[in-house]
C-alpha cells in the first residue's frame, strides 16, 4: 500500500514536471509584435501593405522558410495575423512551430482574386523580403480567394514557389460561378472580354507546373468554392508523381478544422524535412588533420577591386569553415587570376595548386572559357585538370559560374551550355558539383532586384555576392548551412597607418565637402603626419560625371588614401543606372588588384541630414555590398558632418 502511494505520488510530479516543461516550452515559443510595412507598388506607384511576424529571439543572419497567407474575400492583411478562426490559426501555429517568416499581404483589395497587380505586388514584396532577409524555401498559402490565389501564383510563377497549402479554394477560374464582378473588376473583365486572362490563372489547366508539395482541403457541401476542379487538380498531381495531400470531406462546407489545416501544413514541411535528409554527402568528412584547400579559378575566384581588394570568396570560405569546424587546422589559397581560363588553369596546375599539395581543390571557370575555349576543348580541360589533381591525391569540387547579367559577350544561353558541361563531368568522373549558377538563378528569378544589388557589375558579384557562393561552398564541403552575412568589412586605413607610422606623406583624394576638412581632421587625429590633399569636385556632377572622374583620375593618382561622399542625385532615369553609376565610382576608386591604397565612405545624410530617403538607403546597401567602411550619422545626431568624421577616426 504504502509502495503504490509513493509510486503515485512520484507519477504525479513527473506529469506535473512534464507539464511544467511543455507550458514553458510554449510559452519561449511566441511571435513579436506585428510589423505592418508599407511599400509603394512599382507597378503604378500607390501605397501597399502586407504585414510581418517573426519569432521571438529571430535571427536575421540564418536562412529562414517563409510562409506567405493570403486572406479570404472581404477580408485583409489582418485576417491570418489576429484571427482565431482554425484556418488562420493552424497557419500561425505551424509558421511558429517551424520558425518561419510570417508574412500577410493585402494582395491589392478584400476582392482581389490575385489580378495582375496583386501579382506584381506578391513578386515585389518577395523581393524586398529576399532582400530583407535570408530566405531559404517559400510556401504560399490561403484560404478561400487566398487558396485560389495561393494556386494561380504558384502556377505562373514556379520557379518562386517551394510549397502550396490551399484551403478551400478552386483551381478553375473559367468555371468558377461567384464573385464574378468581383473578379471582373480585379482582372479587367469578364470572362467572355478576358478569357485569356481567366484560363491561365487556372491552376487545374497547368499541372505540370505544379512539381512542389501541394495540400489542399476541400468539403463536398461547399457552394462558395466548389471542389470539383481542386479535386480534379489533386489527382493530376499525384498522377504526375508531385508530392500532393488531398484532404477532402464528403460533407463539408467552405471552412477547414484545426486539425486538418494543421495536417495539411505539416505535410508540406515534411516533405521539405525528407528532401533535407537525402541531400548530398559532405565532400570532407575527417576534419581531425591539417586541410588545404586550394580555390583554382578567374577573376570571381581572385580578389579585384569588386569585393573591395582585401579578399573573395575564398578567404571568406576559409572562415566559414574555421566557424562549422573550430576544432580543424584550415588553411584556403586563393588562385584566382583574372582573364584565365581551364587552358591557363592546366597551365599554372602545378605551381599554383597541387605544390600546396592540397587536401581539396575546388574548380571554378567557364566565364571567359565561353568566349574562347571551345565547348569540347572546355569538357577536355576540365577532365584534365581533375584527372591530374586526383593523381596527387586531392579531392576536387567542381563550381559552376555564379549567374551573370546578359551580354553580348556573354550571352546567358552560352554560358548556360558550358554550366552543363561542368555538371557533366561531374557526374562522369563521380566529383561533386557546386552549383553556384542554379543558386543565383534561383534568386535571379525570385527577387531579381536582390541578385541585381549583388552584383558590382554585368558578371562580377561584389562582397555580398562573394559571401553567398562562400556560404554555398562551404554548404558543399562541409554539409553544414552558414550565414557569413555579419562578417564587417575590414580595417579602412590600414595603408593610411602604415604611411604614417613610417612617416610618410600621405596622398589623399576626397571628394568635396569632406575635402575641406579632411587635413585638419587628421592632422589633429595624427600630430605630426604629412597630409596632401586633392580635392575630388561634385557639385553640379552627375554619377555618370563622377564615374568618369573615378575612371580617369583615381589610379593614374594613386593616391594613399580615397574618401568618398557619393551625393544623392535626380539626373538618373532608372534605379539600375543609378547602381550601375554608384557601383562603378566605387570599383573606379579601388585598385584593380589587391588593394594598393585606403577608400572609405561618407554617407550623404552625414552631409545633408535630409537627403533622399531611397538613394541614401541604396548608397549605403552598395558600399556595405562592396565590403568598404562607411560612416554614419546616428539617428537625432545633430553633429556637423566635420565632428561625426572626427568621432568616426578617433574610433579607428
Amino acid at each position: 500500500m504504502r509502495r503504490a502511494t509513493i509510486l503515485r505520488i512520484v507519477l504525479i510530479l513527473m506529469i506535473c514536471s512534464i507539464s511544467q516543461q511543455i507550458a514553458a516550452e510554449e510559452k519561449s515559443q511566441a511571435f513579436g509584435s506585428p510589423e505592418d510595412v508599407s511599400f509603394l507598388s512599382t507597378l503604378d506607384g500607390t501605397p501597399q501593405r502586407f504585414v510581418i511576424l517573426l519569432p521571438e529571439n529571430f535571427d536575421e543572419n540564418v536562412p529562414h522558410d517563409v510562409m506567405i497567407a493570403l486572406h479570404g474575400h472581404g477580408s485583409d492583411r489582418w485576417q491570418f495575423i489576429t484571427e482565431k478562426r482554425p484556418e488562420c490559426q493552424a497557419a500561425r501555429d505551424i509558421a511558429l512551430r517551424r520558425n518561419t517568416i510570417f508574412i500577410s499581404p493585402d494582395y491589392r483589395a478584400k476582392t482581389s482574386w490575385m489580378g495582375p497587380a496583386a501579382e506584381a505586388d506578391m513578386l515585389q514584396i518577395m523581393d524586398e523580403l529576399n532582400g530583407r532577409f535570408r530566405i531559404h524555401r517559400v510556401v504560399v498559402s490561403g484560404g478561400s480567394m487566398g487558396a485560389t490565389a495561393a494556386l494561380l501564383f504558384a502556377a505562373r510563377h514556379p520557379d518562386c514557389v517551394d510549397g502550396i497549402v490551399a484551403l478551400n479554394g478552386t483551381a478553375n477560374l473559367i468555371e468558377y460561378p461567384n464573385f464574378l464582378d468581383a473578379i471582373a473588376e480585379s482582372y479587367g473583365g469578364t470572362k467572355d472580354l478576358k478569357p485569356e486572362m481567366y484560363r491561365e490563372r487556372s491552376a487545374e489547366l497547368f499541372p505540370e507546373r505544379l512539381t512542389m508539395p501541394v495540400a489542399a482541403t476541400t468539403g463536398g457541401n461547399d457552394t462558395i468554392v466548389p471542389p470539383e476542379s481542386t479535386l480534379r487538380l489533386m489527382a493530376a498531381l499525384k498522377t504526375q508523381g508531385t508530392p500532393a495531400l488531398g484532404v477532402h470531406k464528403p460533407d463539408g462546407g467552405h471552412e477547414t478544422n484545426y486539425k486538418d489545416a494543421t495536417d495539411a501544413f505539416e505535410f508540406v514541411f515534411d516533405q521539405f524535412d525528407a528532401k533535407d535528409a537525402v541531400g548530398a554527402a559532405p565532400v570532407l568528412k575527417q576534419w581531425d588533420k591539417a586541410i588545404t584547400v586550394v580555390c583554382l579559378g578567374d577573376s570571381v575566384t581572385g580578389v579585384y577591386y569588386h569585393t573591395g581588394g582585401l579578399r573573395a570568396y575564398p578567404e571568406l570560405l576559409e572562415l566559414a569553415l574555421r566557424h562549422v569546424h573550430p576544432e580543424a587546422s584550415i588553411r584556403v589559397i586563393n588562385a584566382g587570376i583574372s582573364g584565365h581560363t581551364t587552358t591557363e588553369g592546366l597551365l599554372r596546375l602545378e605551381n599554383d595548386v597541387l605544390l600546396h599539395r592540397p587536401t581539396l581543390v575546388t574548380i571554378s571557370f567557364g566565364l571567359n572559357d565561353m568566349t574562347r575555349v571551345p565547348p569540347e576543348q572546355f569538357r577536355a580541360n576540365l577532365e584534365q585538370l581533375i584527372d591530374r589533381c586526383h593523381a596527387k591525391n586531392s579531392l576536387v569540387v567542381l563550381c559552376t559560374p555564379n549567374a551573370v547579367m546578359n551580354t553580348d559577350s556573354r550571352p546567358i544561353i552560352r554560358l548556360a551550355e558550358y554550366c552543363d558541361i561542368i555538371r557533366d563531368v561531374g557526374v562522369n568522373k563521380a566529383v561533386p558539383v557546386c552549383d553556384q549558377s542554379a543558386v543565383g538563378q534561383r534568386l535571379k528569378q525570385r527577387a531579381p532586384w536582390t541578385w541585381r544589388l549583388l552584383m558590382s557589375d554585368e558578371i562580377h558579384p561584389n562582397m555580398d555576392g562573394h559571401k553567398r557562393m562562400a556560404e554555398e561552398l562551404c554548404r558543399t564541403i562541409s554539409g553544414s548551412p552558414i550565414s557569413l552575412d555579419a562578417i564587417p568589412p575590414p580595417s579602412a586605413l590600414m595603408k593610411t597607418k602604415s604611411q604614417i607610422a613610417a612617416g610618410v606623406p600621405i596622398k589623399v583624394l576626397a571628394m568635396e565637402p569632406i575635402a575641406a576638412m579632411i587635413e585638419s581632421i587628421m592632422h589633429q587625429q595624427y600630430p605630426g603626419s604629412k597630409i596632401e590633399v586633392t580635392t575630388w569636385h561634385v557639385e553640379k556632377k552627375t554619377l555618370a560625371q563622377l564615374e568618369l572622374d573615378a575612371k580617369n583620375m583615381v589610379r593614374q593618382m594613386k593616391p594613399d588614401l580615397v574618401v568618398l561622399a557619393i551625393p544623392t542625385t535626380t539626373d538618373t532615369d532608372t534605379d539600375e543606372q543609378r547602381v550601375h553609376s554608384i557601383s562603378w565610382i566605387m570599383n573606379l576608386s579601388l585598385s584593380f588588384g589587391r588593394q594598393e591604397w585606403d577608400c572609405f565612405v561618407v554617407h550623404p545624410r552625414v552631409i545633408e541630414p535630409s537627403a533622399d530617403v531611397s538613394q541614401s538607403r541604396m548608397i549605403r546597401r552598395l558600399v556595405c555590398a562592396q565590403h568598404l567602411a562607411l560612416i554614419e550619422r546616428k539617428a537625432d545626431d545633430p553633429s556637423t558632418a566635420e565632428v561625426i568624421v572626427k568621432k568616426w577616426f578617433e574610433s579607428q
